[in-house]
């Protein structure tokens, strides 16, 4: 199996703020098999950095390299470990991509999903002072499903500042673990009353007794961890303190992960959102394969960042086009992605 790695630097289009920190780049490593691609996005809170998701990699190149079925996919990650899930995802989803350009399907009818109907997805908007902030509002006015970042010290001022730039998009918001439990208490309502519809990760990841007091105060606004939620056994161990869980393909080390915790999660009766980390449309059209299994989807990777480095995966505002081409169905853009990579700097 040939193989080749690309890091590359990705470019917001807007410096992206949130309760972690702030960027204006990312660095997220490709994977190449053959024909298939992946797409590693290093999750900061993982303790991952592109370095280690390229050590990761080298370090099973030749278990990856040495399997002749494209069929066993789960056979091979079966022999992969978990330190970075990350990579595993990019080995994950560059076999799926694989098989599928072998066999001449899509993914999402390799994975028997092809019909279900996808979610709008949402757009971002990061923590930003009052005027920029309203400025980025009003150039997402158009979309309808908006995702607010918050944990700073003005968080109801900002959603009253977008829900008067875009009164008529739904609002969502995401602390990323950035508030106390006194702070949600207080704010949790009143973004209730601004038409939220619901909530991530409001409180830190281990505070497990004020979740269970936010799930029995019952503010009316569903409750979704986020950044904890790796697995199919945390999406079981968290099922009692939220309404909800965001899995990521990045957090659950691809698609073989996702669908264990989509099911575990829909067992439990929770509400499903898939999301993205700052990804190109390569990791991000393996993600839209499984959207039509979840309730609500956060998939503007490729909104967000000005050098996209493959095409096929289009928008139709918030609509999600997926291509019809075999695989993730994305043809790489070599000059972008040639622009992109580290090692040429």
């Amino acid at each position: 199996m040939e193989w080749a790695l690309y890091p590359v630097e990705l470019r917001l289009r807007n410096t992206f703020r949130i309760a972690h920190g702030a960027s204006t780049t990312r660095h997220n490593v490709l994977l190449n098999l053959d024909d298939g691609w992946g797409e590693a996005a290093a999750v900061a809170y993982h303790g991952e950095t592109a370095a280690k998701i390229q050590a990761w990699l080298e370090r099973y190149r030749a278990t990856i390299t040495s399997s002749y079925d494209p069929a066993a996919i789960s056979w091979l990650l079966g022999k992969l470990d978990f330190e970075s899930r990350a990579a595993r995802a990019a080995v994950d989803l560059a076999l799926h991509d694989r098989l599928g350009q072998q066999l001449g399907v899509p993914l999402r009818h390799l994975l028997g999903l092809n019909g279900l109907e996808l979610p709008q997805t949402s757009v971002t908007l990061p923590i930003e002072e009052a005027e920029a902030l309203r400025q980025q509002a009003l150039a997402v006015a158009h979309y309808p499903i908006l995702k607010v970042k918050l944990g700073g010290p003005a968080d109801l001022a900002s959603v009253a500042i977008i829900r008067e730039a875009a009164p008529n998009s739904r609002l969502r918001v995401d602390a990323n673990a950035g508030w106390s439990r006194e702070t949600a208490a207080t704010l949790i309502p009143a973004l209730a009353d601004l038409g939220v519809e619901l909530i991530e990760q409001p409180l830190a990841v281990d505070d497990f007794d004020g979740y269970a007091q936010l799930k029995a105060a019952n503010y009316g606004v569903p409750i979704f961890a986020d950044e904890p939620i790796k697995t199919a056994a945390d999406v079981a161990r968290w099922a009692s303190l939220v309404d909800g869980v965001n899995l990521k393909l990045m957090k659950t080390g691809g698609i073989v992960g996702a669908q264990a915790a989509i099911a575990t999660a829909r067992a439990h009766g929770l509400q499903l959102m898939l999301g993205c980390m700052i990804e190109s449309s390569i990791g991000v059209s393996a993600a839209c394969a499984l959207a039509g299994l979840v309730d609500f989807v956060d998939l503007d990777g490729p909104l967000l960042i000005a050098n996209d480095l493959a095409t096929g995966l289009s928008f139709e505002t918030a609509s999600i086009q997926p291509s019809a081409a075999p695989g993730l169905g994305v043809q790489i853009d070599w000059p972008a992605l040639n622009a992109a990579r580290l090692e040429t700097r």
